[in-house]
C-alpha cells in the first residue's frame, strides 16, 4: 500500500479534501459540510475509496478561531480534536491551521498565472505579506519568514472597528451602529456587508429598498443598472482599499498584498483600478509608503490545500515529524 498525506481545506459550506505525496497533490474531492454529521464522518467517507492508500499524517486548514487542543464549528455544529482524528482515522499527526494561515502559507508557490495584479511594483520579498479576504466572512493574516521558513501571524482582523474616512462613510456607520453593538470591518467587507451597505446607504437617503441579496447587488453593479447597488459596491471596495491600506501601515507589507475570497473575482473586471489605489494609498504623509507593496487578486481555485501542504512540508523539513 502507498503511504500518503491528507490535508484539506474545511470551509463553512464545503470541505476540499486531497492526498499529498512528496508535495504532489491527487485525488482532490469536494463534499458538503451539511452532508456530513462530523469532521470524522466525512473524512472517513473519503477515505473508503482510496483503500490501496495508507494515511500517515494530516494538516487541516479551518474557518475559524484555531486554540487548545478542541475546535469547534459554531455554523456546523462539529467537534472535534487532534486525538479524535488519530483516533478514528489512524492519522500519526494532525495539524489544525485557520483558514487563512493555510492561505497564507499558499502565496510562496503561487506564479504569475495563479495572480492577478491590481497594483504592479516592485516588492521585497524578504519583507512581510498581508492576505485579505472579503467572502462569507472577512479573512486576514499576515506571513513573513523566519530563519528562511514562512510563518503565518494570523488574527481576528476583520473584527477591528469599521473606520470610515468621509461624511457618506460616517452616514453608513451611524445606521448600522443602530443595527450592530460592535460595527466590525467585516459588518461591510462580506457578503452580509454587502447587502448591510446597501441596506444603510437606502435607511440614510430614505428609499425603501428592494430585498436583493448579495449576488443581486453585485449584479446590477456590473450591468450597472441600478444606482443604489452601483453605490454599494464602490463603497465596498473603497472600505477595503482603506482597509489594505492600513494593514499595510501596521506592518510594513512591502513583500505583497494578497486579495483572496469569493468576491472580488466576481467583479474583478469591473473594479475601476485607479480608484481603488488612489482610496488605499489616501494616507496623507504616508502615501508613498502604502505605494511600495504591490496588489495582487488571488485567482488559484484551491489556495487553501496549497498552503496546507506547504504548512505540513515545513513540519517535515523542521523535523516536527
Amino acid at each position: 500500500m502507498k503511504k500518503m498525506d491528507l490535508i484539506a481545506d474545511v470551509g463553512g459550506t464545503n470541505i476540499r479534501l486531497a492526498m499529498l505525496d512528496d508535495g504532489i497533490q491527487s485525488h482532490l474531492e469536494c463534499f458538503k459540510c451539511d452532508d456530513f454529521e462530523s469532521l470524522e464522518t466525512v473524512v472517513a467517507h473519503y477515505l473508503e475509496t482510496k483503500q490501496d492508500i495508507t494515511v500517515a499524517d494530516a494538516c487541516f486548514g479551518i474557518a475559524g478561531p484555531v486554540h487548545g487542543e478542541v475546535f469547534t464549528m459554531t455554523n456546523l455544529g462539529w467537534t472535534f480534536s487532534v486525538q479524535s482524528l488519530k483516533d478514528s482515522i489512524g492519522f500519526n499527526n494532525v495539524y489544525f491551521i485557520n483558514d487563512y494561515t493555510a492561505i497564507s502559507m499558499s502565496i510562496p508557490q503561487l506564479g504569475r498565472d495563479d495572480l492577478t495584479p491590481i497594483y504592479s511594483v516592485d516588492g521585497d520579498d524578504d519583507a512581510p505579506r498581508i492576505i485579505c479576504g472579503p467572502g462569507t466572512g472577512l479573512g486576514v493574516a499576515q506571513l513573513t519568514k523566519v530563519d528562511g521558513y514562512f510563518e503565518c501571524i494570523s488574527g481576528e482582523g476583520g473584527h477591528a472597528e469599521f473606520a470610515p474616512n468621509n461624511l457618506r462613510q460616517v452616514k453608513v456607520l451611524e445606521a448600522l451602529m443602530d443595527k450592530f453593538d460592535h460595527v466590525a470591518v467585516e459588518r461591510l467587507l462580506s457578503g452580509q456587508g454587502i447587502v448591510n451597505i446597501f441596506q444603510a446607504l437606502a435607511k440614510v437617503d430614505k428609499i425603501d429598498p428592494p430585498q436583493f441579496d448579495a449576488s443581486q447587488i453585485s449584479q446590477r453593479f456590473i450591468k450597472q443598472s441600478d444606482p443604489l447597488c452601483v453605490e454599494t459596491m464602490e463603497l465596498f471596495c473603497d472600505v477595503l482599499a482603506q482597509y489594505l491600506g492600513n494593514m499595510v501601515l501596521t506592518s510594513g507589507a512591502f513583500g505583497g498584498v494578497y486579495i483572496a475570497g469569493g468576491i472580488i473575482p466576481r467583479i474583478i473586471n469591473d473594479l475601476d483600478k485607479e480608484r481603488f489605489i488612489e482610496v488605499y494609498s489616501r494616507k496623507g504623509r504616508f502615501k508613498d509608503y502604502v505605494l511600495k507593496a504591490p496588489i495582487y487578486l488571488i485567482t488559484e481555485a484551491q489556495p487553501g490545500l496549497m498552503g496546507a501542504s506547504v504548512y505540513l512540508s515545513q513540519k517535515k523539513q523542521k523535523g516536527n515529524i
